[in-house]
């Protein structure tokens, strides 16, 4: 019956309460492990940045609130999981959470006046991790793109960073022409790779140096791209010709017209 959970009064035990009981009676629950959980993790986790994107540029709050729920279910299960194997529990969590932000925020808990706030958060998780051997140590296993951004961030405590941005367009030019050469010279795969992947972390230097978010600009643009496709595909269905039929310069402008027509609705 759905009162045994419905009638708690303490929302987190209510959720908490509710994973048990999933755990218990619901067969695909029972079967979930900390491994099978992690690609519904990662889907959840992008959900939810994407229903930031539609909170903040459409006004629309909703889907980030069924996407946080969506997101805190996760951990409920992670941590039912643990208290099963003996691990650690719920409280145990929250317990570790509080301890961890009250030390890493000694400005706002302790004496501490800090003139760079970033600087201070780095320094005392650095303190956390004192076994480490280099400042490559502990980054994790973040997309590609992310990753890139962690590892010059770690390079940059040290002074290596290109001062300026215009110093990184120099050195992505530099890289794009050493592209070039090799897709000219018809290089073997491992090479195409090689500089291609020099291209990409260049550009994700200039992203940080702008204070970008390199994985999240490219997801925003997937997005677009998205939108202004299905948009082509909707022209072609309207005007009754097919996208296959179409050369390289019909398409172009008829990618331009989707854009169009979706900036004019406020959505381009």
């Amino acid at each position: 019956m759905p009162d045994r959970i419905i009638n708690i009064s303490n929302n987190f035990d209510k959720l908490y309460k509710l994973m048990k009981v999933l755990r218990e009676e619901c067969s695909w629950d029972k079967e979930q492990s900390i491994e099978s959980l992690k690609r519904y993790t990662l889907e959840e986790t992008h959900e939810v940045l994407e229903a930031i994107d539609i909170a903040s540029k459409q006004g629309d709050w909703n889907p980030l609130l069924q996407e946080l729920g969506d997101l805190l279910l996760q951990i409920s299960f992670y941590a039912c999981i643990a208290e099963e194997q003996g691990k650690f529990n719920w409280d145990d969590i929250v317990e570790s959470l509080v301890t961890k932000m009250i030390y890493r925020h000694p400005h706002v808990f302790g004496d501490a006046t800090p003139s760079d706030l970033n600087e201070q958060w780095e320094s005392l998780k650095d303190n956390e991790h004192q076994e480490r051997k280099s400042l490559m140590d502990g980054i994790p296993p973040l997309p590609a793109l992310k990753y890139a951004q962690k590892q010059q961030d770690r390079a940059a405590r040290v002074g290596f960073d290109w001062v300026q941005a215009s110093d990184i367009m120099e050195k992505m030019r530099e890289e794009m022409n050493e592209l070039e050469v090799e897709i000219q010279s018809n290089a073997p795969l491992a090479r195409l790779e090689d500089e291609f992947g020099d291209v990409f972390f260049t550009l994700v230097n200039l992203a940080r140096k702008l204070d970008l978010d390199a994985e999240l600009c490219l997801m925003t643009t997937n997005r677009k791209f998205e939108k202004r496709f299905r948009g082509m595909e909707l022209l072609s269905e309207k005007r009754q010709i097919s996208l296959k039929d179409m050369d390289t310069n019909a398409l172009e402008q008829l990618y331009k017209d989707a854009k169009k027509e979706l900036r004019s609705r406020g959505d381009g």
